[in-house]
């Protein structure tokens, strides 16, 4: 027997939906977990290597850059302005995927600060399920994964080569300059 007069009964409470999406590299808006922001962060700076070149090169071409103090200025603004934007994109996705606000992509700019920040980003997790800012990121991609491991081997494999080859280097010229000394003294 029913009520009339009683209280509705439903379920009110959302559910958290299992659904993924699949970001996209370009994208403002969205999610992007910790080894997507290494990743993208990476080949945001691969990105930028030669676009920096075309735009010097256009400048010497042009005679912008004649002047050493135009090339540096120029060069500089547009390197800042391009960091400061991949920065704040990025910083901005990730904080999003932690649900946090995006606003708090501006501390990634401030000196100092963005060490944590930094930090924080690469290592906080992020939401497990859909939150205010969309559902949940897609599983990392083979691609993904791989481009996150390049900077980790590229700088261990470049810090031993560093510390066999420099004090090489230095034997090198020590003896070249022994012998140059040898010579110039028969």
């Amino acid at each position: 027997m029913s009520n009339p007069y009683s209280m509705p009964q439903s379920d009110l409470a959302e559910r958290a939906g299992d659904e993924t999406y699949m970001p996209k590299f370009f994208a403002l808006n969205g999610r992007i977990g910790r080894v997507r922001y290494w990743s993208y962060s990476f080949l945001a700076g691969l990105l930028m290597m030669p676009v920096l070149f075309l735009v010097v090169v256009v400048g010497v071409l042009s005679g912008i850059m004649t002047s050493p103090g135009a090339a540096s200025t120029m060069f500089g603004l547009l390197i800042w302005g391009m960091y400061l934007a991949i920065t704040i994109i990025l910083a901005r996705r990730r904080f999003h995927d932690m649900g946090k606000s995006g606003w708090l992509s501006i501390l990634a700019i401030i000196p100092i600060v963005q060490i944590g920040i930094g930090l924080w980003l690469l290592f906080a997790p992020g939401d497990d399920c859909a939150n205010d800012y969309g559902p949940q990121p897609a599983p990392n991609t083979t691609g993904v994964l791989v481009v996150a491991w390049i900077v980790p081997v590229l700088i261990v494999v470049g810090g031993i080569l560093a510390a066999v080859s420099i004090p090489a280097y230095k034997d090198y010229t020590d003896r070249a300059r022994a012998a140059q000394m040898q010579e110039g003294g028969q």
